[in-house]
């Protein structure tokens, strides 16, 4: 037994190295040489897989929270009615159906690639290998969005219980502990959101993605002054969907300016890089829960409240892509440069019509309210 410093014992272990072990052929999970690529790819599977243990203890924190502000009386009222309390409700509510959209989109997508790669000769072991690969963006982008989300949402759960959330007889505690590690395991949320950044530079860089052609289009159209804003008044959400578009077309621009700047070097520049995924995060969610919410309703589903919380996620994302533009163009411009690339931003991001921000969250808090629990 080892003695340690403070006076416990702790059991002293042999080390074991497995060099001389010898695997049979049929054992191998791939080719001599192949297994680090194996072990990255396991990250990528994890990612997503904690993405939806996120979205589940999302979910029962959200209804405890709700349970617990409809419980509680304060001046003869429940707090659950309280316009402070309705907004952190609305807001836990809106992240959570957000992350569940982008979680559903790309575990469809990985489903679908997996399938098509099956069915085109490769056995299920590689063609898993290979599906998920194709979207290892996507899985660290979920990863590093979900995880945030429930420290969010737990953090809020606790405020909701007040000084009760504090707890540990409460579920607020170990739910706001629980969800710590969710930033660190699978890759820390930094390295997550650099490598999202990074794996889609080389993916243009090979050729798989004509990121370049679609950086110059977006050049091109700012410098024309013109920007296009076709909105289908009869679709849904056709304000959203131009947004999103627009929000696209912003990270371009900076990505685009970014590379232009420094080049290979990119990567050393990591706050840039922080910078840029948080805007690809914010897009990815956007696009998947507005998509998701257009999808349901040409389905014929009542989609009333997931509408409220499409425009209000739409909303907020637009904010976070301005601050986060701001941020990157004061380090990468100057002089003219800089001051176009900011009316840039601000033109692409303007809303005609501000939607009203106050009255969606309490229509959103309402419905989880009246049903008392998480409904969607």
């Amino acid at each position: 037994m080892k003695k340690t410093n403070w006076g416990s014992t702790l059991p002293q272990h042999d080390k074991f190295f497995f060099n001389e072990t010898k695997v049979p052929v049929d054992h191998m999970l791939a080719e001599r040489g192949h297994g680090f690529k194996i072990a990255m790819n396991a990250l990528n599977v994890g990612r997503i897989k904690l993405g939806v243990a996120c979205l589940e203890a999302q979910r029962r924190v959200i209804s405890n929270a709700v349970q617990y502000a409809n419980e509680r009386i304060q001046f003869k009222t429940p707090i659950a009615q309280f316009g402070a309390i309705k907004e952190k409700i609305a807001r836990m509510i809106t992240s959570c159906y957000a992350a569940e959209s982008a979680n559903y989109r790309a575990a469809h997508d990985i489903e679908l690639k997996i399938k098509s790669l099956h069915e085109k000769g490769l056995n299920h072991q590689k063609a898993e290998l290979k599906g998920v690969e194709e979207f290892a963006i996507e899985c660290s982008m979920i990863k590093v969005g979900t995880s945030e989300d429930i420290q969010n949402c737990a953090d809020d759960g606790i405020q909701i219980y007040g000084g009760m959330g504090f707890s540990a007889d409460t579920p607020m505690e170990s739910a706001w502990r629980d969800a710590r590690i969710g930033r660190i395991y699978e890759g820390t949320n930094e390295i997550n959101r650099m490598l999202s950044v990074g794996m889609l530079v080389k993916k243009s860089m090979k050729g798989e993605l004509d990121l370049m052609n679609a950086v110059m289009e977006v050049a091109n159209e700012m410098t024309s002054g013109k920007v296009e804003d076709e909105i289908n008044t009869d679709q849904p959400l056709s304000v959203e969907l131009n947004k999103i578009k627009n929000l696209k077309k912003v990270f371009l621009m900076i990505a685009g300016t970014a590379f232009q700047k420094y080049g290979q070097e990119l990567d050393k520049h990591q706050q840039s890089l922080l910078g840029l995924s948080d805007m690809m995060i914010e897009i990815y969610f956007s696009e998947s829960t507005t998509l998701r919410v257009i999808k349901n309703i040409n389905r014929g589903m009542d989609m009333t409240h997931q509408m409220d919380m499409a425009k209000l996620y739409v909303f907020e994302a637009t904010e976070i892509v301005i601050k986060k533009s701001k941020e990157i163009i004061g380090n990468i411009a100057e002089d003219t440069a800089q001051v176009n690339l900011l009316k840039s931003v601000h033109r692409l991001c303007r809303y005609t019509n501000l939607p009203d921000v106050i009255g969606l969250k309490n229509r959103i808090a309402d419905k989880v309210i009246a049903e008392n629990k998480y409904c969607f």
